[in-house]
């Protein structure tokens, strides 16, 4: 594989997680606003590919609607999403699918850095974006154009282990991600 992962190896991995069993389970419900907007097939199937990688969430129907004022929002511990069609990657629909597991007693602590490192923990396939809180050298991600593989593997790897200094009772775990980012470029 080159610097990025091409489009169409995406494409087929989330044709995979597709057709695993109980792919087909209403799991999200769009907004009447979401549900007439001309990109509504790319959210919906991006939300269902990023979604797989949250069994917390499993058993529940979330509901997607759309915003303009941001690339996403959502209530933390709720069931509802709104995300800008224009301005979606895999990195903002798992951010906001972590705000609605903050509140839950699952141990993701509130604040928009720790959803950023808890999102980042997921799987690298959704590391596609620069995140908006947490502190990502430009040279690695510069919001145009796509993280490559190793970026979104680094990154992955560091948010992992961020959490797992938190599980030890390192409070300063979120600047650990930001220095642990900056020394491990690649």
């Amino acid at each position: 594989m080159g610097a990025q992962t091409p489009r169409w190896i995406r494409l087929q991995l989330e044709l995979e997680l597709l057709s695993l069993p109980n792919a087909g389970a209403p799991r999200v419900v769009v907004s009447s606003v979401l549900r007439k907007h001309r990109l509504r097939n790319d959210v919906l199937r991006r939300v269902d590919y990023v979604r797989r990688f949250f069994p917390e969430l499993d058993g529940e129907t979330i509901t997607v609607g759309l915003t303009r004022a941001a690339s996403g929002m959502a209530v933390p511990g709720g069931s509802r999403i709104w995300l800008n069609p224009s301005r979606l990657s895999y990195h903002t629909i798992a951010h906001e699918l972590i705000h609605l597991l903050q509140l839950r007693n699952l141990g993701i602590p509130s604040g928009e850095k720790a959803c950023d490192v808890f999102s980042l923990a997921r799987n690298w396939t959704l590391n596609d974006d620069r995140p908006s809180y947490v502190r990502v050298p430009l040279s690695l991600l510069d919001g145009r154009s796509p993280a490559s593989e190793a970026i979104a593997r680094m990154l992955l790897s560091v948010a992992l282990d961020a959490l797992a200094r938190r599980e030890q009772g390192h409070r300063q775990y979120i600047a650990f991600f930001e220095r642990e980012v900056e020394r491990r470029r690649v």
